[in-house]
């Protein structure tokens, strides 16, 4: 009787605690990959540039309210400007990456006054990551106190 207790609820538990383990390797063995990517990313150009989605959909540096408002803004191949690490130190950046599921990553780069910021997207597309969205330096609405 106890025997048959401990199989009937103990194996449920342990296969979903075997699944949560596998799902934990699965999400940190993503998490490396990703880093990977950003670090050669941010440091070799020409895998930069085999790794962005042109014309690349996003909003230019210093944007007015016509650049964004009909969407149709694309960064180009002949015109992009390398991306490299942020010293953060020593600009005043502060980079928050945010995973949504397990093949996009949003990154947000903002500025200590709190004014100013970036925003990176990536997509996991064909089992490789790529640059998928660039919003460029612009200044942030400020609410008024």
């Amino acid at each position: 009787m106890k025997i048959s207790v401990f199989l009937s609820i103990g194996l449920p538990v342990a296969c979903i605690l075997c699944t949560a383990a596998c799902r934990n390797q699965a999400a940190s063995a993503d998490a490396s990959e990703f880093s990977t990517f950003y670090e050669r990313f941010l440091t070799d150009s020409i895998f930069q540039i085999e790794h962005i989605q042109f014309p690349l959909e996003g909003i230019p540096d210093n944007a007015d309210s016509a650049d964004v408002a009909d969407g149709s803004f694309r960064w180009e191949r002949e015109t992009w400007k390398m991306h490299r690490k942020f010293d953060t130190q020593r600009t005043g950046f502060s980079i928050d990456l945010e995973r949504l599921g397990s093949d996009i990553v949003t990154e947000r780069i903002l500025h200590e006054s709190g004014r100013y910021a970036m925003l990176r997207r990536y997509a996991k597309m064909d089992g490789e990551w790529r640059l998928i969205y660039y919003a460029g330096l612009n200044s942030l609405a400020v609410p008024e106190e």
